[in-house]
């Protein structure tokens, strides 16, 4: 197999598969030093995020702020703080449950790759994160509305597995 092979076998693959298989293995990292804790808690929040994120669109606080409604960066950095928050709560309330030392490779593997694909389906439902990344058309594809339930049941069921 000549470089040129390789090289182009590597330039082939697009830019968004290289970092959600980055994402993976470094939240699997992570796993492995301090147990699936942060993993469960991000992949919990998320979804609580963006829920409360939709909520709080039509708050009577909230609903009447123009800055809010005409930039897709302002609405990020609310559900950034919005998801932190949860992360925060979910990190706390949960300390016992997701506490389980270091973790084992294929547990840790699983916590990646569940808390990715956790990640990814939120990403693909807020419409301002076009604005910051627009995911390529297969990944599209692959978490699209029909596949979005699948995906975090077995992300959650992936959870659970490592987490026993």
């Amino acid at each position: 197999m000549n470089l040129d092979a390789v090289t182009g076998m590597f330039t082939s693959i697009p830019l968004d598969w290289i970092i959600l298989g980055a994402l993976v293995v470094l939240i699997a990292l992570d796993s492995l030093r301090s147990g699936i804790g942060r993993a469960c808690a991000i992949s919990l929040a998320l979804p609580a995020a963006l829920l409360l994120f939709s909520l709080s669109q039509k708050t009577i606080i909230l609903k009447d702020v123009d800055a809010l409604n005409s930039s897709p960066l302002i609405q990020l950095a609310i559900f950034g703080i919005i998801a932190l928050a949860c992360y925060l709560l979910a990190r706390r309330m949960a300390l016992e449950y997701i506490e389980s030392g270091t973790g084992e490779p294929i547990q840790a593997l699983l916590a990646g790759g569940a808390a990715t694909v956790v990640l990814i389906v939120v990403w693909l439902q807020l419409p301002m994160t076009d604005s910051v990344w627009h995911l390529s058309d297969r990944v599209q594809a692959v978490f699209s509305e029909s596949y979005r339930l699948v995906w975090l049941l077995g992300a959650y069921l992936g959870l659970a597995f490592a987490r026993g």
